[in-house]
């Protein structure tokens, strides 16, 4: 398995590079430019509590507000909500009145200046305005504008006070400064920081930290406290860079009813980052408590038919005698189209027909492992009679090496380019393929209760018809802004997204259950980051903040049972609680 590819994908699917208006959007990413439509999204559940989106769409990357979006909604489906969420200029007046709680997502910088006085546009944001002042509703703020609504207050003394007295705050100014940690519970995390450098990376509009890591999301929106018995200052900004006068900053404040985020929690998350901080609070601005749990998951990954019956055997009777439950990720079908592995002859071995299916069905059956289908062959190619480099996606054509449902180049500087997804992102082909590898389970006598994508990647029709089939995933996910788009590649641009805890319904429809502290690489490929147990346990520790953070990982059959055991006792040492996927999702 090329355990460095897994980690580039990981790292791909961590940062969201997102961009927050025409000034301060990272114009080295041009895939993010994506313009939005204007519709409206809605994710229905049994709960009452309905929560209300909304996000700015003005200016040439006015597509970061809808992104931004996606990922707070996938955030709110960890739980029992119903959300709406559209584009600010929709609101309507009063609008508010039939939600609990309202966030506001300002990507845009003086996002009123686009319009016109008077407008219709203009309108709706001065009616969200006002309602925010008039209506007893929770409101989120996130990110730029907080100036134009503490204007609007005061000119027209809505309410009968001022914003501050309100709320206990005073805007002050972006600080385009050097803010690169958040103190959240006592605990530092990254703000925007690449934790490590990418081959094909562009890193020029980030300031160096050393160690090949970069802090790309420095600026902050700043206030002040002009009542601190209103207040409550729940998270901290600041900079460890050299050569600054950054203070301490207030980073997620409250305010009677009101919060206040000082950027954007999603731009360059990774799983040190005060994303995790803004999560936990999620808890606090719905309102919806969940009992503090530390649950954590092992994943043994990439098993198929020729997987070495001892190095399954030495993880199994290991992780028998520490008696924790665990999932094993298989792969149905094994494909060597090249004969890479076989002397130049093309060979295809189901995994029913081999060795490891008895295993397999002795753990199954014994009670100790879960299954997830892993793809159905974990690569792609139409014909043996094509040619290598119409085989290669974008490898070598084998079984754990190439890609499934994501048509793949590499570059001359080992950077991938991620094309679009196999058969024009048809949801029948991937069913059908989905139904193969299901069908071979079955001759095992086996039942998988989740699906995980190969190297995380699918298109969003692929995501669909697998939501049919398995309702769970167990993987992290691609999420494509722009689908509707009639050109391709602003159609295939896709973002990523990590998960701290189980998320019940994210913008597929499906529950997702997290990965989210790496996998161990000892021998990766030129520029690339070792991970070590420590690195993993890091994470873990970080991940804590989480009040039902869930801390999960996966592994290689190959690793032997030395680094399992340590990330294992490390995890348990600081409180995590080993449990069987399937339970958190009953």
């Amino acid at each position: 398995m090329n355990t460095t590819l897994k980690l580039l994908l990981l790292t791909l699917l961590s940062l969201s590079i997102i961009g927050c208006s025409d000034d301060f959007f990272d114009k080295n990413h041009p895939e993010q430019q994506i313009v939005p439509p204007t519709t409206v999204t809605q994710i229905s559940t049994t709960s009452s509590k309905k929560v209300l989106i909304l996000y700015d769409t003005a200016g040439n990357f006015g597509n970061s507000g809808k992104i931004n979006a996606m990922f707070l909604q996938n955030l709110l489906g960890h739980f029992n909500t119903n959300i709406t969420s559209k584009p600010a200029v929709e609101y309507r007046k009063d609008e508010m009145e039939n939600y609990s709680v309202v966030f506001y997502i300002g990507t845009t910088y003086n996002v009123l200046s686009f319009y016109n006085i008077g407008s219709n546009e203009q309108s709706s944001y001065e009616n969200f305005y006002r309602d925010i002042a008039t209506k007893d509703k929770t409101v989120v703020w996130i990110n730029y504008n907080l100036a134009l609504l503490e204007q609007f207050w005061n000119d027209n003394n809505l309410a009968d006070t001022t914003f501050s007295k309100a709320m206990g705050m005073t805007f002050k100014y972006v600080a385009q400064g050097k803010y690169n940690r958040v103190t959240y519970k006592d605990t530092e995390l990254f703000k925007g920081v690449i934790p490590f450098k990418l081959p094909g990376d562009n890193n020029s509009v980030c300031e160096y930290e050393g160690s090949n890591r970069y802090a790309c999301s420095l600026e902050l929106n700043l206030i002040d406290i002009t009542n601190i018995d209103k207040t409550k200052i729940y998270a901290t900004s600041y900079s460890t860079l050299p050569d600054t006068n950054t203070p301490v900053s207030p980073y997620i404040t409250k305010g009677d009813n009101f919060w206040f985020v000082g950027d954007i929690p999603f731009a360059y998350m990774s799983e040190e980052d005060r994303y995790l901080a803004f999560s936990d609070l999620l808890h606090d601005m719905l309102r919806i408590d969940h009992e503090e749990s530390h649950k954590a998951l092992m994943r043994l990954e990439d098993v198929d038919a020729k997987t070495k019956l001892s190095n399954l055997t030495l993880i199994s009777d290991f992780m028998r005698k520490e008696n924790i439950p665990y999932a094993i990720s298989t792969i149905t079908r094994y494909e060597d189209p090249l004969g890479i592995e076989h002397n130049g002859v093309a060979t295809t071995i189901k995994l029913s027909n081999s060795v490891i299916a008895n295993k397999l069905k002795a753990l199954y059956n014994e009670g100790l492992i879960s299954l997830v289908q892993h793809g159905t062959t974990h690569q792609f190619h139409n014909s043996i009679n094509d040619r290598p480099f119409e085989i290669n996606n974008p490898y070598n054509g084998l079984t754990g090496f190439d890609f499934e449902f994501m048509r793949v180049v590499k570059q001359a500087d080992n950077a991938l380019s991620y094309l679009y997804p196999i058969k024009n992102d048809s949801g029948t082909w991937a069913k059908e393929r989905i139904l193969e590898g299901k069908d071979i389970l079955s001759e095992m006598g086996l039942t998988a209760f989740a699906w995980e994508a190969p190297h995380y990647m699918a298109g969003p029709n692929h995501y669909r018809a697998i939501a049919e089939i398995y309702p769970v995933q167990y993987a992290r996910v691609l999420y494509f802004p722009n689908e509707e788009s009639k050109d391709i590649n602003v159609r295939n641009t896709f973002v990523g997204q990590f998960f701290p805890y189980v998320i019940k319904k994210d913008l597929y429809g499906s529950t997702v259950i997290p990965e989210n502290i790496h996998n161990i690489v000892h021998n990766p490929n030129e520029d690339y980051r070792e991970i070590l147990p420590a690195d993993s346990i890091n994470f873990a520790k970080k991940l804590k903040v989480v009040r039902d953070g869930v801390a999960s990982f996966y592994y290689h059959p190959f690793l032997g049972t030395n680094d399992l055991e340590e990330v294992i006792h490390g995890l348990e040492d600081i409180g995590y609680e080993f449990v069987s996927a399937p339970s958190l999702v009953k």
